[in-house]
Order: C-alpha cells, then structure tokens, then sequence
C-alpha cells in the first residue's frame, strides 16, 4: 500500500473512533480489517501525529512524571503536584497536604487498619479531608511520640483527629519515639498496652509516612530526641534519612545499633507488609531519602511535588 493510501486509512480509523465514536469491533466490521489491527493503526496515528489528542486545563507533563516514577521503581499509584515558584515553604507542605489527603479518601476501605508516623505534612492532613465518607477504621502510630516541645506534631493528636474524621477508632502511644536504653524500650513494646498497637502493625492495609532528609536540615520535628553520641554515629555512617525514626545510607542499609535498639518505632521490614505504603514528601534535599527508600522497597506509593519528581529521575 501507497504511504498516501496508508495515511488516508490512519486517517480514516482515527476519524471513526475519535470523531465518530466508534467501537474499534465496529471500525474493522466498517472497513473489513483485523481487530487487532485497528489498535495498532490507532497508535500509529498517533505516532505519526496525524492525530494529536490535547488534554485541556492540565498540565500533562505532571502525568508523564508520574508515570515515569511509577515504572522505574515499580510502585503502585504516584501523585506529582505542580510547583509553584513563589510559594512558600508553609504553602508548599498544605498542598501537599491536600493532595495526600484526596489520596487517602480514594483508598481507604471499611474496617482498614491505617498507620501514620508524624510530622508537619502528615498532621495538616486532616484539615484537608472536608467530610470524608465514614470508615469505622482504625488508626494506629507508627512510631513513638516527639518531644514535649513538638508536641503540636505528635501522633497520636494525628491519628485521633484522623478517627474523628472517618468515624473510627484510634491508638495510642504513650512514649517518646527514643528512649533512654534498649531495656526501657523494650519494657514499653512488650507491655500488656503495646500489643494492640503490635498486632495492627502486623495487620496494616494502609501506612502514611513521612521521609526524613539528612541531618544537616533543620526541617525534622523529632530528631532533638538524639542524643550527642546519637547524631556523631549518624554523621559516621553516612546517615541519608529516616522513615518511621528509623535511619538508613544512601545505599538503603539500615543503620542498626544502639540508637534503633533504644527507638519505639514500627520496624521497615514489617512495615513492608502494609497491602499500600505512601510516602508523602517533598524537597530537594530529601531526594537522596526518597529513592533509597524507594529502591529498598518500603514504599509502592508516592506523594510529591514537581521539582522533587523531576530529581527523583535526573
């Protein structure tokens, strides 16, 4: 067949199925042409632009991030917000925020078990959920509580609010994320209390989570738990992040040891067990985090923005 004759059939099957409304069963019963081949000539119109399909009002570019994320690390759902040049950072973590929150709404089901670690992100969730349908879930931490002085992040003022929200119950922890010895932590993981809190942690459908950058940013609301000894073993071995108070290298190794002995906090290798992982983060400095964690497998969603995306792949 002539290119011309073949553009005029591209043509043809393009007109019929997006101008049309055609079946691609009724185009090839029309033109007396394999099913099959019909799906095939869609494409190569498009491919040879002699049909352009034009989404309004969106920014596609947003989608094509999210779709190159989702397949390079084979995750589950990726949310990108755009970003905007002259927000601020406040600005900046409320749309993420608001984001994360529409997210939540799509994936929550009746009677799931949901976990939140904390953080500025995470708690201006609730604000954003604006009637959510009722759930009868149940909120549990993922980890420990901060200190005094971060009490406005604390988890357990997360998850209650997220309860009153959809109509469920909430978990408590009452404890600092880090405590003073193995022995003290373990005294309070293995009461009478915790094992609640421990048998939603093997049963979780859903974890929210926030992503810690390296320790040079001022931007995390626990880390004055750390002691001096705490912060040089970090800086020592190379810490990248955290999730869940738990710190890991570049290379996704988790820095075991006396401070992880000493914190309350959901192990990664359970969380890992969660059906669906969000990890709700932005900034360039928290990419190296970002995709360790993602490389290590703990998280099959994402939540972030424009610029932190566009690292992600760089």
């Amino acid at each position: 067949m002539m290119k011309q004759e073949r553009n005029h059939l591209l043509a043809k099957v393009a007109y019929l199925y997006y101008e049309q409304d055609y079946t691609q069963a009724q185009i090839a019963k029309e033109l007396g042409i394999y099913r099959t081949t019909i799906s095939r000539m869609l494409k190569q119109a498009r491919d040879q632009h002699i049909v352009e399909i034009h989404i309004q009002g969106m920014d596609t570019g947003l989608f094509n991030l999210e779709f190159q994320i989702k397949n390079k690390y084979h995750l589950q759902s990726v949310v990108v917000i755009a970003s905007q040049a002259h927000d601020s950072h406040q600005q900046k973590n409320q749309r993420l925020s608001q984001a994360a929150a529409l997210h939540l709404k799509q994936i929550i089901k009746p009677h799931d078990i949901v976990g939140f670690s904390w953080g500025s992100v995470l708690a201006g969730i609730v604000w954003q959920l604006h009637n959510p349908t009722k759930t009868d879930a149940t909120f549990v931490p993922l980890v420990g509580g901060p200190s005094p002085s971060n009490s406005q992040y604390h988890v357990n003022g997360i998850v209650y609010d997220m309860a009153r929200q959809f109509g469920g119950k909430s978990l408590f922890v009452d404890a600092a994320a880090v405590q003073e010895s193995k022995y003290v932590r373990d005294g309070i993981m293995n009461s009478h209390y915790f094992q609640e809190i421990r048998y939603d942690w093997d049963h979780l459908n859903i974890a929210m989570v926030g992503i810690g950058g390296p320790l040079s940013t001022q931007t995390s609301h626990w880390r004055d738990l750390l002691s001096v000894e705490d912060e040089e073993m970090l800086r020592q071995r190379e810490a990248i992040g955290d999730c869940c108070c738990t710190f890991f290298d570049r290379y996704g190794k988790i820095l075991s040891g006396d401070l992880l002995d000493r914190t309350i906090a959901i192990p990664l290798d359970q969380l890992q067990k969660a059906d669906i992982r969000v990890g709700v983060a932005r900034s360039v400095t928290k990419v190296p985090a970002i995709k360790a964690l993602l490389k290590m497998g703990t998280l099959n969603s994402l939540i972030t923005d424009e610029e932190t995306a566009q690292r992600i792949l760089a």
